[in-house]
C-alpha cells in the first residue's frame, strides 16, 4: 500500500511534462490532504496534459459525506474494475500521481522473552535513485459535489493510488531493489514509465485500453520500473504528520 508519500518540487519544474508555476513542498503526505494529480483531455483532436488539485482519498459520486475517503486512498488494482467505489473512474477517470518517493514500515518481530515477542516498526523512504526524476503513481479521480455547509453545490475533485501485490520469487529476478521490496510490504503502489513520449504514463491517462487489460498491462509492467527505485532507511519522525521537511528523507544514522 502507499500511506505517505514526498512531493517537493520547484516552481519551474517539469511533472510529466507540465511545468509547476507554484512550488510544491510536502514530504509528509498523508490521505485526505490535497496533492497534484496529471490529467490528460482532449478538445477537437488534441490533447493537453494539465496539473491539477485533488483530495487524496477518493470520493464516489455516491458518497455521503467527505469521511468516506480516508479509506479509499488506495485501489487494488486486482478488483478496481468491479468494486463499486472505484468502476465508474477506471472507465474514463484515470490519472497520475506524481511524487518524489514514498514510506513504508518494514515489521520485524523481536524476541523479547515473553510468549509473544513483540514488532517492530522500521520507516523506509523509497525513491528514484536520482532526486531529479520523479515517481508517477497510476490513480484514478472522480467529481464530488458537496452536499451541505458553506460550500455546497461545488465539486470537489478527489484521487486514489492504485497497488499491486509485491514481486514474487519468479518476478525478481535477482534483482536487488525488488527483493527488498517484497520483503518491505506485501503491497506495491503502481509507477507508470515515464519517458515525454508515448509512453505508458500517456498510453494510461489517454485510456487507450479498456479498463480491465490498462489495470493488467499496469501491473506486468509495474516491477520493471520499482527494480530502478533506491530504498533508504529514514528516521521515525516520519510517523507523525506533524513533521514536515526535507530532513524526513535523510538516511537514518546509528551508532555502531
Amino acid at each position: 500500500m502507499c500511506g505517505r508519500y514526498v512531493i517537493a518540487r520547484a516552481v519551474g519544474d517539469l511533472l510529466g511534462g507540465v511545468e509547476l508555476t507554484e512550488a510544491v513542498g510536502n514530504y509528509n503526505v498523508a490521505p485526505t490532504q490535497t496533492v497534484p494529480i496529471l490529467v490528460d483531455h482532449q478538445d477537437q483532436g488534441s490533447w493537453t496534459r494539465e496539473l491539477h488539485s485533488a483530495r487524496w482519498g477518493l470520493l464516489p459520486r455516491w458518497a455521503k459525506d467527505e469521511s468516506f475517503s480516508s479509506r479509499a486512498f488506495n485501489a487494488r488494482s486486482e478488483t478496481v474494475v468491479e468494486k463499486p467505489t472505484f468502476r465508474h473512474a477506471v472507465k474514463a477517470q484515470r490519472c497520475a500521481v506524481p511524487a518524489n518517493g514514498y514510506y513504508e514500515w518494514a515489521k520485524t518481530h523481536v524476541d523479547d522473552g515473553s510468549s509473544k515477542g513483540k514488532t517492530t516498526k522500521t520507516p523506509y523512504f523509497v525513491h528514484p535513485e536520482n532526486p531529479k526524476d520523479s515517481i508517477y503513481f497510476a490513480g484514478l479521480y472522480e467529481w464530488w459535489k458537496i452536499p451541505s455547509g458553506e460550500n455546497e453545490g461545488q465539486w470537489l475533485l478527489s484521487t486514489t493510488i492504485l497497488t499491486t501485490s509485491s514481486p514474487d520469487d519468479a518476478q525478481i529476478r535477482d534483482n536487488q531493489t525488488l527483493a527488498e521490496l517484497s520483503r518491505l510490504h506485501d503491497r506495491l503502489p503502481i509507477p507508470l514509465r515515464y519517458t515525454g513520449e508515448e509512453d505508458e504514463l500517456t498510453t494510461w491517462l489517454r485510456g487507450v485500453h479498456a479498463p480491465q487489460e490498462a489495470v493488467a498491462r499496469l501491473r506486468d509492467n509495474a516491477y520493471d520500473v520499482a527494480a530502478e527505485w533506491v530504498l533508504t532507511e529514514v528516521g521515525r519522525e516520519v510517523g507523525s504528520v506533524a513533521n514536515n521537511g526535507p530532513e524526513l528523507t535523510e538516511p537514518v544514522s546509528r551508532l555502531i
